[in-house]
């Protein structure tokens, strides 16, 4: 009996786990600028250098601008820098996006997340593009969703 308990237990958390996984798959692929989300073309980007991107919808209209940013955590890596013959400091790095041309939307606001393919999971999570248009108010969810003022905590990391 105490067994077919403990199997039982194990059977139904598997089943959760499998379901909740289930619910969240959302696979993203990005391949010449065009976004695909579960095979299916979502947004397109353009890279303009290492840390700045836009995205539009398939239309080419340009509705988000994403900019990396990084800074210093005060950890300090064993790694030593060849040129300065110090470590390596610890980065974190962090996105500032900003909804283009859409005053209602508001000013940019910072997600502690600089991989572009989790970034496009939360938008295609939120779902804020509907018929290729942004939704301002899936936009304005996403925004009370994911923003952090994550700049500020910077200044909590020097001494």
């Amino acid at each position: 009996m105490k067994k077919a308990r403990i199997l039982l237990f194990i059977s139904l958390s598997l089943l959760t786990f499998a379901n909740v996984n289930a619910q969240k798959n959302i696979k993203v692929k990005i391949k010449k600028g065009i976004v695909y989300v579960n095979k299916k073309e979502y947004l397109k980007i353009e890279k303009i250098n290492s840390n700045k991107y836009f995205i539009s919808t398939l239309d080419d209209v340009e509705v988000l601008s994403v900019n990396i940013e990084e800074y210093g955590t005060g950890n300090y890596l064993k790694t030593i820098n060849a040129a300065t013959g110090r470590p390596y400091e610890e980065m974190h790095r962090y996105s500032v996006l900003k909804f283009l041309d859409n005053k209602e939307i508001g000013e940019e606001f910072e997600v502690d997340e600089a991989r572009l393919k989790k970034l496009i999971e939360m938008m295609y999570d939120t779902n804020i593009i509907v018929d290729n248009k942004i939704s301002n108010e899936k936009a304005k969810r996403m925004i009370e969703k994911y923003s952090e003022e994550v700049s500020k905590r910077r200044f909590l990391t020097k001494n």
